[in-house]
């Protein structure tokens, strides 16, 4: 786990540019929402110029956040640029050569520009018409990338520099051996990915064919927001906020609207109450006004230390009003993930029963948006403010407060009981008590532990002899990162820290009362010898 944990040092900057992104797509669409014509118009066309600058930028970030976090990687791993240049080399080739034989009759959700490789067929001498982009393969382009990076740049440091290729240096060999097989990657992804796509499709069948069934949303809720961690999030919107599976309506002069946001953002514009779309984004006001809050919150209150809590306590406070008012859960998701995938699970489940108990109580707010997927941003609480006015919505308004705060209260506390109590053993069986000893005798043993403080990634000790650290015990059980500071060491222990730190204190209580009883026999026999 220890290698899993240290994916947070990694991602730590790439995360504050995912927020950053967030931010800017939220503020951006905030100045110029439609929804809250009411409260305030723009007209201004600086105004409106500088709005769609913030939500094209942070729409882009977002889009490429995959692929900062692949070039971090890449940078920590080597320490190297060479790794990181002939990284990107493969990438690309890997898309490029993809491009070449892939299968054009999907729908086009299931394609995706890739950093502008995109392909006119028109003009080139072969079969295939139009202009073709990659298949839409999120982030698993990117890790088949890091592997024929990583393996191939490995090998080419080990290059022979005698016999017939003596010419060709390590970098040189590294690049040649990553073009064979990047390009060779690309073309088998070509004929693989389809029967992927056909899967999908089947999964998505399975949701259409009842799109009622809570069951259905259910799942469909749980595969979203696993989408969006794995970079195809575009391929669920796209299916059910704009095509049929999600849903058909005629108006009353006959045009059909096809998707639960389409047929939503229709109605709302002639004045149609909605009666049977929204329920594939009503859950999206749930996690962004409440759980998201909550697990912030639940964090903070893990952060034993005042000065932690003094750190941290204006970003947490901006953090829970981005996603109450510009929404976006992505960040907040990652970090969960990287702290612990067993709560990342829950997470997971919680959003899934969230749609199939919003269904089951008819709980309907949907999403007036007709835009590009691109600055598509959900469950903002700005977007809820039209519908206080509203006396069809406000019951359904009323209820999803309720069952909201009802979520909220329950993932402080999961969120508060798996740092304190059930962090360890995540993906295998550990013997806490074994553990635990281990931790502290690399401390030096608990006499030489003055004070523990802790967040639920971290652990701070304060020490009387620094010299008896040990080094190699702490990061054999998961610390990938010592900092010798002024009031000790602050190590990374990933999400076992909280559950050491009351360890450390209990047992200090422990050794301290255990004391004090010794002194109190003493002073008895004392008391006894001089009667």
């Amino acid at each position: 786990m220890s290698k899993w944990h240290s994916l947070l040092e990694f991602m730590q900057f790439p995360l504050k540019i995912l927020f950053l992104a967030t931010v800017l797509l939220g503020v951006g669409s905030a100045i110029i929402n439609p929804n809250v014509a009411f409260l305030w118009s723009v007209t201004n066309q600086n105004i409106i110029r500088t709005s769609e600058m913030f939500r094209y930028i942070g729409a882009f970030l977002i889009n490429i956040f995959p692929v900062l976090v692949y070039l971090k990687v890449l940078s920590k791993k080597f320490e190297d640029s060479v790794p990181v240049i002939v990284g990107v080399i493969a990438y690309l080739l890997i898309n490029i050569s993809m491009t070449f034989f892939l299968d054009t009759t999907f729908p086009s959700y299931f394609y995706k520009e890739v950093l502008g490789i995109s392909i006119n067929f028109d003009v080139l001498p072969i079969s295939g018409s139009g202009i073709v982009d990659p298949y839409n393969m999120g982030i698993f382009s990117l890790v088949i990338s890091y592997f024929i990076t990583m393996k191939c740049y490995q090998h080419s440091r080990h290059h022979s520099v005698y016999g017939i290729f003596s010419f060709i240096d390590h970098d040189a060999w590294a690049v040649i051996t990553i073009l064979i097989l990047s390009v060779v990657s690309g073309v088998a992804l070509a004929f693989i990915w389809p029967y992927i796509i056909q899967g999908l499709n089947l999964f998505f069948d399975l949701i259409a064919k009842d799109i009622t069934n809570p069951i259905n949303l259910m799942l469909y809720g749980m595969f979203e927001r696993i989408s969006a961690i794995l970079g195809l999030v575009d391929i669920p919107r796209n299916i059910f906020w704009f095509t049929s599976s999600g849903g058909t309506w005629m108006n009353e002069v006959g045009l059909n609207f096809f998707g639960d946001v389409a047929i939503w953002t229709a109605q709302k514009a002639q004045g149609v109450q909605a009666t049977t779309t929204g329920g594939f984004i009503t859950p999206y006001y749930v996690i962004n006004l409440f759980i998201i809050p909550a697990f912030y919150i639940a964090y903070y209150s893990l952060c034993t230390s005042r000065k932690d809590r003094g750190r941290y306590w204006l970003f947490f406070l901006l953090a829970i009003l981005i996603s109450v008012f510009c929404g976006n859960p992505l960040p907040a998701e990652f970090l969960i993930l990287l702290l612990s995938p067993m709560l990342y699970g829950f997470y997971i489940v919680i959003v899934g029963l969230l749609y199939a108990f919003l269904h089951i109580f008819n709980v309907i707010i949907g999403y007036n948006f007709s835009d590009a997927l691109l600055f598509a941003n959900p469950g903002a609480g700005l977007d809820l403010i039209q519908y206080f006015r509203s006396a069809y919505v406000l019951p359904s308004l009323m209820k999803m407060l309720i069952i909201g705060l009802g979520a909220a209260i329950l993932f402080v506390f999961l969120t508060r009981a798996y740092f304190s109590k059930y962090a360890f053993g995540l993906f295998q069986f550990v013997d806490k008590e074994k553990t635990t000893n281990e931790i502290i005798n690399a401390l030096g043993g608990i006499d030489n532990i003055i004070d523990a403080q802790s967040t639920p990634d971290k652990l701070t000790v304060e020490l009387k002899n620094r010299e008896l650290i040990d080094y190699a015990v702490l990061q054999s059980y998961g610390a990938y990162l010592i900092l010798e500071a002024k009031g000790g060491y602050l190590i990374r222990l990933g999400n076992m820290s909280t559950i050491i730190r009351n360890e450390i204190l209990h047992r200090s209580k422990s050794v301290a009362e255990l004391n004090q009883r010794k002194k109190l026999r003493v002073r008895k026999r004392n008391k006894a010898e001089e009667a």
